[in-house]
């Protein structure tokens, strides 16, 4: 199931980020709401791409004997405690404008993608109400313990390396999609 849930991110964030390309050169243009639209959706994929590299470079650390194995748990919760706070304000930009979407054009696909973000949504929200404290306890216990200087190291290392995984695959990939339509210049 987890499996799953990584490859669906996987595609998810792909997916945002063939979309933002198509729509980067013109939200520079115009500015404004679609700007941050556009970033939020690339920061949504930044996000969505490390959980699938968080999970990876987990997987190999607990084959290869890096870490810990209780420093797995420290790993996830610090990731989450940087991600969480871009994935809700991120989240809300793009859940208000599939409202929009949703309300000015009712069809089925603007009305389904308006209905998972509100989903998301929703559940990133409580997920950070109910999750927060935990997370934050696990990273405090993380820099309580005696003597793993270097796993500390490790795990910060490699959430960071997560993270600017996901950042620099996006940019790829948005680089990527947004040279396919160029905006021409004014005369």
């Amino acid at each position: 199931m987890i499996l799953f849930l990584l490859l669906l991110n996987f595609v998810i964030s792909w997916w945002n980020c063939y979309a933002v390309g198509g729509m980067w050169s013109e939200s520079k243009a115009l500015g404004g709401f679609a700007r941050v639209l556009a970033w939020s959706a690339a920061i949504q994929s930044a996000i969505g791409f490390s959980s699938v590299f968080l999970f990876i470079l987990i997987a190999i650390a607990n084959v290869f004997e890096v870490l810990p194995p209780e420093m797995m748990k420290h790993m996830v919760s610090l990731w989450y405690l940087l991600i969480i706070i871009p994935a809700i304000g991120t989240g809300l930009v793009l859940t208000i404008h599939s409202w929009i979407a949703a309300l000015r054009e009712r069809s089925l696909l603007n009305m389904g993608t308006a209905a998972w973000n509100t989903f998301a949504q929703v559940h990133n929200m409580y997920s950070a109400i109910d999750g927060i404290g935990d997370a934050l306890g696990d990273v405090g216990d993380l820099f309580d313990t005696d003597g793993e200087g270097t796993a500390i190291v490790a795990v910060i290392g490699l959430v960071l390396l997560a993270l600017f995984g996901g950042i620099f695959l996006t940019c790829v990939l948005i680089k990527k999609y947004a040279a396919r339509l160029p905006i021409p210049e004014r005369a």
